[in-house]
């Protein structure tokens, strides 16, 4: 292995990045290449992710949400892990660089250029990050997600390769959706992102509580919350007399996935991703404050193929939910529908793509030398 072309992948500190970067790593790895990941702690506490993977956990924080004194310290966390990732860099020479954006990816990228190595971006979202922003003018390629991406500076070389998901995602991808019976389960699973979301703890329970009690009956409830609201979560479900399980993290999303009839959730991009190689129709509540608004641009293209339903924050409302969820689960054909549609959106061989191109390449430069 100590001969194997090396790579290194570069990603930020949330699901959204590091789903993605997983997946190719899984590739590269499969095809003898060595591999390491750079990410911040906040990547390294993710559960499940690059757990047989050589990882370097660097100190940045993002400037996001803060002020001056905000943004100075993260200048100087990721110039100082730009440094740190060039002396790394120095002792082992990486082929080729592959950032998977947010500011964790910033340093190895700033090393690569900084050096002349040759480096690739990932966009997952419909929007070009500020980083992959930034960084794309001297990349030999960024890999876009979906068609038309906001943001893409003029003249940078792009190809659209879909946003990889995990093979455990992608092997369960065929398994057919299943719409529920007569007074069958109706499965729920609310989906707050790798971060969890307050907005869904507020609303959702009161949304369902409101229901009539045939349909309560009927509920069985997955809920990902913030451990801070978990427990106010589990007595909102217990009050209104409907099943669920409440936890901060999920392990087996995949598994969760399969038995879900709608999933009410963010629209990060991964999620997304994971949603549409399931076919599993989704109510969607875009994060507000994100970036660029990116999430609302991702939610705009599930809503548009009619995969999805698609609620912003500031609409989103006890009422405006509890009658929604009362017309779908009055027909239970526009769940099919939507499942059908969302499958349309699936890019199933995303990680394939975006290894082969970064294997490619790696492989011309190392004829090349």
């Amino acid at each position: 292995m100590s001969n194997a072309p090396y790579i290194v992948l570069a990603s930020g500190g949330t699901g959204g990045h590091m789903m993605p970067a997983e997946a190719v790593a899984d590739r590269l790895i499969a095809a003898d290449y060595d591999v390491t990941l750079l990410t911040d702690r906040r990547g390294a506490s993710i559960g499940n992710v690059f757990q047989d993977t050589d990882r370097v956990v660097l100190e940045t924080s993002s400037h996001m949400g803060g002020g001056l004194f905000q943004k100075l310290k993260s200048l100087f966390s990721v110039l100082r892990s730009t440094f740190v990732v060039r002396s790394r860099f120095k002792k082992k020479k990486p082929t080729v660089v592959v950032g998977f954006g947010g500011y964790p990816s910033m340093p190895a990228v700033l090393a690569a250029r900084s050096m002349g190595i040759p480096y690739v971006l990932h966009e997952q979202n419909a929007v070009l990050g500020r980083v992959n922003r930034w960084m794309a003018k001297n990349s030999r390629l960024v890999a876009l997600s979906v068609e038309q991406t906001e943001g893409v500076p003029p003249g940078v070389h792009t190809r659209v390769v879909g946003n990889p998901v995990r093979s455990l995602i992608a092997n369960l991808a065929n398994i057919a959706y299943a719409v529920p019976m007569g007074g069958g389960d109706i499965r729920l699973f609310v989906l707050g992102g790798s971060q969890g979301a307050r907005v869904l703890s507020d609303i959702v329970p009161a949304a369902l509580a409101s229901l009539d009690d045939g349909l309560r009956s009927q509920l069985v409830v997955t809920h990902q919350a913030r451990s801070e609201d978990v427990d106010r979560v589990v007595a909102a479900y217990s009050q209104a007399g409907i099943r669920a399980e409440v936890k901060p993290y999920f392990d087996d999303v995949a598994g969760q996935l399969l038995k879900t009839q709608l999933v009410i959730s963010r629209a990060g991009a991964s999620t997304l991703a994971e949603l549409t190689a399931m076919g599993r129709p989704a109510v969607l509540v875009p994060l507000a404050i994100a970036a660029d608004n990116h999430q609302y641009a991702n939610a705009s293209l599930v809503g548009k193929a009619g995969g999805g339903w698609v609620i912003e924050e500031k609409d989103f409302t006890v009422e405006r939910l509890s009658q929604l969820l009362i017309d779908l689960f009055a027909d239970m054909g526009d769940l099919r529908t939507a499942s059908d549609q969302m499958r349309q959106l699936a890019r199933l061989d995303a990680a394939d793509l975006l290894a082969t191109e970064v294997i490619d390449i790696s492989d011309r430069l190392e004829n090349a030398a």
